[in-house]
């Protein structure tokens, strides 16, 4: 009776410890994966800022260009309001990525190129602007120096934000595979939890089975024993009156 009742007890222990062990997989499965899917929106975000640091930086020369050309053809300083502060708000935007791609490399293994090439195009259209003012016309080899820098510029800048679409892609194709692993995972972490559930059940339910029959022999036997014990009292009671014929028969201790 005892050996059974702790065959049932560590059953029973066995069957939650696994349950609590599949559970437990299956919460941390499913935590690694909403945390992926929230590390991936985080970096399509920050990708997002990055591109549009780099290509409001790209816009703000743009516009310091486009005032330099409006003056040196017209010589209206009024054109020149494109310009004003740009060259402040560049620098300001180059920070900005720069702080944003710290962790990366190959990012910032750039900005050193970037800023001295920026700093080239705003020299070369300061001094446009000053020969304008002292009566010098633009030359062509002047003119095709700012293009070219600014053409370096554009160059640097388009690897740059490719470079941190191909990292966002790569980190996107990681949380896809948790996506669609874990799912898979979770069902079949149940699967095997259901199965455990039910393997345990049958072998807690088959000791509980034993356990009730044993249970029941054991009545049988102890009414048994007792209706012997009355027989044998009988007789033993006519045997001290002197009744010495008496038998006792066997379906009497049955």
């Amino acid at each position: 009776m005892q050996v059974i009742q702790k065959k049932a007890k560590r059953n029973l222990f066995i069957g939650f410890s696994l349950s609590l062990l599949v559970l437990v997989s299956s919460s941390a499965l499913s935590y690694l994966s909403i945390k992926e899917l929230l590390n991936s929106q985080q970096w399509v975000e920050h990708t997002t800022q990055v591109e549009t640091g780099l290509n409001e930086l790209i816009s703000r020369m743009k516009d310091a260009e486009t005032g330099q050309r409006g003056y040196l053809l017209t010589g209206d300083e009024a054109f020149l309001e494109p310009y004003t502060g740009a060259e402040r708000e560049v620098a300001d935007q180059l920070i900005k990525v720069q702080l944003l791609t710290r962790d990366n490399a190959s990012q910032q293994g750039d900005f050193p190129m970037l800023e001295k090439l920026i700093a080239q195009k705003f020299s070369l259209i300061q001094k446009s602007i000053i020969d304008k003012k002292r009566g010098l016309p633009p030359t062509v080899q002047a003119l095709s120096n700012g293009k070219a820098v600014m053409d370096s510029i554009r160059s640097m800048v388009h690897t740059m934000i490719e470079r941190e679409n191909k990292l966002m892609i790569a980190r996107t194709n990681t949380v896809n595979k948790y996506v669609t692993t874990t799912p898979l995972a979770v069902v079949l972490v149940l699967l095997i939890s259901m199965i455990i559930t039910i393997v345990f059940y049958l072998k807690i339910n088959k000791a509980a089975k034993q356990s009730a029959a044993l249970h029941l022999e054991l009545i049988q036997k102890d009414h048994t024993m007792q209706k012997q014990i009355e027989v044998i009292g009988g007789v033993a009671q006519k045997v001290a009156d002197g009744n010495y014929k008496i038998r006792v028969n066997k379906t009497d201790l049955e």
